[in-house]
């Protein structure tokens, strides 16, 4: 039925990797299912092989990876999971705050792709994909570090999918919307250490992320389904926006940018020779 796949799965010791893994696992796929610490992931099953990756560390991603194809022979699809959010004001956020953010959520995508692709290129196929937010098209305030970041990761989606398209590879950016998850847990939603009382509209909006904690509108179980029917997809879109809420949301944007866009055409028009 799953034509004996093989998954790699990032971050999948909780949320929707963790829920991801179990649909996988259900359905007889195989699993090499990552976390920093392996031990964190407490499922049980012949079909899975938990793995410790430091997804910043390149050298420890390929090490990973390589024991995965050994102990698999192969691998199929790829999912980038790992991450975590920064909630804050941009003058508020510390510098080391911003990196290590960028350094999981962009560098650690980047150091699984680069280590993927050689594989897929050489045999012709793969399914890659790279969990975004719909953050990352739909800022607002509190969320500009995270949502730069989850940008970034649709950019790099999007070239990709045309790069890797004539070895046979697909690559979907899935922009997730909010789910019922632990992720706006303190454990995976960082919140900045020395915040700036100014900012009242900061701070209302991280209050309002932690009243909707556990309370929002997706099915992490039916987003597992999901991602399963967009790895199966023969042309699967390059940038997908899953939940109800994420297309609400790009409903709203995207009229805003036409409206705008409408509104100046004139004055950009202006700079042509």
């Amino acid at each position: 039925m799953n034509d004996n796949k093989v998954w790699l799965v990032t971050g999948a010791s909780k949320g929707l990797g963790l829920e991801l893994v179990k649909h996988l696992l259900e359905k007889g796929f195989r699993v090499a299912a990552t976390s920093r610490d392996a031990s964190k992931i407490t499922l049980k099953d012949d079909n899975l092989l938990p793995l410790s990756m430091e997804v910043v560390n390149e050298e420890n991603v390929k090490e990973g990876i390589d024991k995965a194809i050994k102990h698999f022979g192969k691998l199929d699809v790829v999912v980038n999971n790992a991450g975590y959010g920064l909630l804050g004001g941009i003058e508020e956020l510390s510098d080391e705050e911003i990196r290590n953010v960028f350094d999981v959520n962009i560098f650690g995508v980047l150091n699984v792709l680069k280590a993927v692709l050689p594989i897929f290129r050489r045999q012709k196929s793969g399914r890659i994909l790279n969990i975004a937010s719909v953050s990352g098209s739909v800022s607002a305030p509190a969320t500009g570090i995270y949502s730069a970041a989850k940008a970034a990761v649709i950019q790099l989606s999007e070239a990709l999918a045309k790069e890797a398209e004539e070895f046979g590879v697909k690559v979907v950016a899935v922009c997730p919307g909010g789910f019922r998850t632990d992720f706006l847990d303190k454990s995976s939603m960082v919140t900045p250490e020395n915040e700036i009382a100014d900012y009242a509209l900061v701070r209302n909006v991280i209050k309002r992320f932690e009243e909707l904690n556990k309370n929002q509108g997706g099915d992490p179980k039916k987003a597992a389904e999901v991602f399963i029917k967009l790895a199966e997809m023969e042309q699967p879109p390059v940038r997908f926006y899953m939940g109800s809420d994420a297309l609400r949301m790009m409903a709203k944007k995207m009229n805003e940018i036409s409206t705008s866009i409408e509104e100046n055409k004139q004055l950009s028009h202006e700079t042509d020779y």
